[in-house]
């Protein structure tokens, strides 16, 4: 059983949503959509996010070009990055800021384990989320559908500052940044 006890809920996800990718995503997933729905956890940084819209919007930022060619995204970070599921490999972080991809866990629920033992530490450590409080403490508490983006992005000589980032939507940002510095393939 699934427990995040900082979960914030924001909506419930539609039944034909946890019907469509049931199946497609790990049964955890599938929970946390039962029990919490679409919501933020770990400090507001983590949120879980309707997967059909991501794929709509910027499934052709995703990159996946290894292994099944299958990438679900499933959640962002507060720091503009995409989280999907690869049944091949497990749970990836796709992080646009930096330019590269990183393997998150083989499963959702050891990634979710991770996170809520290590808190900050894991998110340190595997997201680089180090930033991400300061920003909170300078700019405020982000909206659902937001994050933190370098303005200007790190790869067009941005500096990694707090005082460089601001609130951008998420998937606007995710598009930017692909158009900007191309694909991540993975």
């Amino acid at each position: 059983m699934v427990d995040i006890s900082d979960f914030a809920a924001h909506a419930p996800v539609p039944p034909e949503i946890v019907e469509e990718y049931r199946g497609r995503v790990p049964d955890e997933l599938v929970e946390i959509w039962e029990k919490y729905g679409y919501g933020t956890f770990a400090h507001g940084f983590l949120r879980i996010i309707d997967p059909k819209l991501y794929e709509e919007k910027v499934g052709d930022c995703i990159g996946k070009t290894q292994g099944d060619g299958i990438a679900v995204p499933i959640m962002v970070t507060g720091l503009g990055d995409l989280i999907t599921w690869e049944p091949s490999v497990g749970v990836i972080g796709i992080l646009y800021r930096e330019g590269r991809t990183v393997g998150l866990n083989t499963t959702l629920g050891k990634f979710l384990f991770l996170v809520k033992l290590d808190g900050p530490e894991e998110l340190s450590d595997s997201l680089h989320w180090d930033l991400f409080p300061e920003a909170v403490a300078a700019h405020g508490e982000l909206a659902f559908d937001e994050s933190f983006i370098f303005v200007p992005l790190l790869s067009l000589g941005g500096a990694a500052k707090v005082e460089n980032l601001h609130k951008r939507e998420t998937i606007a940002s995710i598009q930017v940044a692909v158009e900007l510095q191309g694909v991540i393939e993975h």
